[in-house]
């Protein structure tokens, strides 16, 4: 059954230009509901004075990946010393 808009979790984006290439990073580390993140989103918006080189978008969050529990196979749950996994030859 598809997520009604009211339930649906977004992030903001803040996009940055610095010397020809762009940075992405969540603002605040937080997800908002739609109607926060769009007054959150006009108001950053509002007080960006270098539009030119910062924007905000909005997106979506996707729990489809983490909406299962998370099985551990046999090789994770062995309780093996770190040392003992890594080889001691270099590879080249």
């Amino acid at each position: 059954m598809e997520k009604e808009i009211n339930d649906k979790k977004f992030f903001i984006i803040k996009k940055e230009e610095f010397l020809g290439s762009f940075r992405y990073s969540i603002h605040s580390s937080s997800m908002y509901d739609l109607t926060t993140a769009v007054r959150k989103l006009l108001a950053l918006d509002t007080l960006n004075e270098v539009k030119e080189k910062t924007s905000y978008h909005l997106q979506e969050v996707d729990f489809s990946m983490v909406d299962k529990p998370l099985i551990l196979t046999d090789e994770v749950k062995d309780n093996k010393n770190w040392k003992d996994c890594v080889q001691d030859e270099m590879p080249f």
